[in-house]
């Protein structure tokens, strides 16, 4: 059930836990992400906050507008459209699958790993310049990169990013990342947020084959449920008055409305929920990072057996 989080008018905020309760809600007509800074002096702050991370340029970035931007809509299903023929392609460099296999596998060069991880995940907006042939893995380059992500990514901590957001941190984090990544609002996504979920699918993976080499079974099928993680909240705001199961008074409009997906995961959450998949806000990126982490777990069956 929802919560209704209400502190003396001091902020008004709606908080989801339930996996079937997110689903329902994210095609809800009176929910969207608006961003307005509006509502109690917390919400105004948690707002100011994500609007510093997710804007530029005064605009929110392309993955974070509103339902109803069309220039939003068309590049969601233009990237959907490339991402998924680069899931047919497998493109990537094997030595940077085979960096990633090796970690899963043993545990071995985890550093090498992430930047392998960065790299795969950077790829289809590492080739902005139109160039056709695949992009080779510099573990140095890409591990770099891989640290521009953890420095936007602890900028972005409301209270203990703050110094850090103040001295200009993550802005010039993200210029770097733009910089590799051909100046797409999609490269940033991918690297300043589509990374932290990769990274936990990664260890994920990881956990999964230390247990099953204590069972000498390695030769399992790739099994995504069982790797699969969900970003850690989705926000929304309310446009009218609204009503929510298990609140019960009614939620006046502009309250922060905070859906923990990767809390509400389960191992029996419909498939597809942790991309959001069956909603307008779908992640344009599932089959491509499903694809990168099943030639990783082919791999890492491999250098089981080779060891």
């Amino acid at each position: 059930m929802a919560r209704y989080v209400r502190f003396a008018g001091l902020a008004s905020i709606v908080i989801v836990e339930d996996d079937d309760e997110i689903d329902a809600l994210l095609d809800h007509p009176e929910l969207d992400r608006t961003y307005r800074p509006a509502g109690p002096p917390l919400n105004r702050l948690l707002l100011s906050t994500l609007r510093h991370a997710l804007f530029r340029d005064g605009q929110a970035l392309l993955s974070f507008r509103p339902r109803g931007d069309g220039e939003r809509a068309a590049a969601q299903a233009a990237a959907a459209k490339r991402l998924d023929a680069l899931a047919q392609q497998a493109p990537w460099s094997n030595d940077a699958l085979a960096t990633m296999a090796a970690y899963v596998a043993n545990g071995t060069n985890r550093d090498a790993a992430l930047a392998a991880l960065t790299y795969a995940t950077a790829y289809p907006f590492l080739a902005a310049d139109g160039r056709e042939t695949p992009i080779p893995f510099e573990a140095a380059k890409f591990g770099d990169l891989f640290e521009q992500y953890q420095r936007l990514k602890f900028a972005r901590q409301s209270w203990k990013g703050l110094l850090s957001r103040l001295l200009g941190v993550d802005r010039r984090a993200e210029q770097e990342i733009l910089r590799m990544t051909g100046g797409d609002d999609y490269g940033l996504h991918a690297v300043g947020i589509t990374l932290a979920n990769s990274e936990i699918i990664l260890e994920n993976l990881r956990a999964s084959f230390a247990v099953r080499l204590t069972r000498t079974a390695t030769g399992a099928p790739f099994d995504w449920r069982k790797v699969r993680t969900a970003p850690a909240m989705l926000t929304r705001q309310n446009k009218t008055p609204l009503r929510f199961a298990g609140i019960s008074e009614e939620v006046p409009a502009n309250a922060l409305v905070l859906l923990k997906t990767r809390q509400a995961l389960r191992p029996d959450s419909p498939a597809g929920f942790e991309f959001a998949s069956k909603h307008w806000s779908y992640c344009p990126a599932s089959r491509y990072m499903i694809a990168i982490f099943e030639r990783v777990h082919v791999l890492a069956q491999r250098a089981s057996t080779a060891a």
